[in-house]
């Protein structure tokens, strides 16, 4: 049954948005619960910008990108969801797009965004990795990101982040520091709770603002006995 929500391992192949083509499934309404509580804990600050990580690949995180972004969109916000992988993106593949030009297009070499974003529906739109970039710090840390992160800012409603994993580089932790809040997953039975301490100490020695965890894959049999989690049953990187 799982199977058929799983990504297929040819990297050509889509991810399958369970919230987009099942709306009405128990999965995406995990997913609106996540979007209603991080609504909801934000009190009196803004979270217009939010990015996910994980401390290892395959916990689920871009799928959980994605499917928070299309709820948001769903309830009628104006959404981008931004690939920072700028070493392995993948958001691209899951809407068949190209990611010959993207993010880094607009950053470093001046392309005009709006012929860069993609629509793929009424609210929601993605802004592609762009170019690979094998040492990416310096780029994340520039000033001209910087100024087309304010941009998108001023244009839309929710702005979800696609990050590396935080034990395979920095770039989650600088990046952390140009959004409101910062996600992180946490892999039923997989993730090691002291490197997820590590991650989490990490994320905020850097500054980010941790504002919750998303616990993905989790049994059945064991979803009775969690609490202070967001959960979801699919995801895979």
């Amino acid at each position: 049954m799982m199977n058929r929500f799983i990504k297929n391992n040819n990297h050509n192949k889509p991810y399958h948005i369970i919230s987009m083509n099942a709306p009405d499934s128990a999965i995406a309404e995990q997913y609106r619960k996540l979007h209603t509580n991080i609504d909801y804990s934000s009190f009196n600050k803004e979270l217009k910008i939010i990015n996910l990580t994980s401390s290892f690949p395959g916990e689920g995180k871009t799928v959980t990108v994605l499917n928070l972004a299309v709820v948001y969109s769903q309830a009628n916000q104006k959404t981008l969801i931004i690939d920072m992988d700028l070493r392995k993106p993948k958001i691209h593949r899951a809407f068949n797009l190209s990611n010959t030009q993207g993010l880094t297009s607009v950053a470093i070499h001046g392309k005009d965004k709006s012929s860069v974003i993609q629509q793929i529906s009424e609210n929601l739109h993605v802004l592609p990795a762009g170019d690979k970039m094998p040492f990416p710090v310096e780029f994340l840390t520039s000033k001209q990101l910087q100024n087309v992160i304010t941009e998108l800012k001023g244009e839309y409603d929710k702005i979800i982040i696609d990050c590396p994993p935080m034990t395979a580089v920095t770039d989650a932790s600088v990046i952390s520091k140009l959004t409101d809040g910062t996600i992180l997953i946490v892999t039923s039975r997989k993730t090691n709770e002291d490197v997820a301490k590590a991650v989490l100490k990490t994320l905020k020695d850097n500054g980010a603002n941790v504002i919750g965890s998303v616990l993905t894959k989790v049994h059945r049999k064991d979803q009775k006995y969690i609490s202070g989690y967001y959960y979801n049953n699919y995801t895979d990187e």
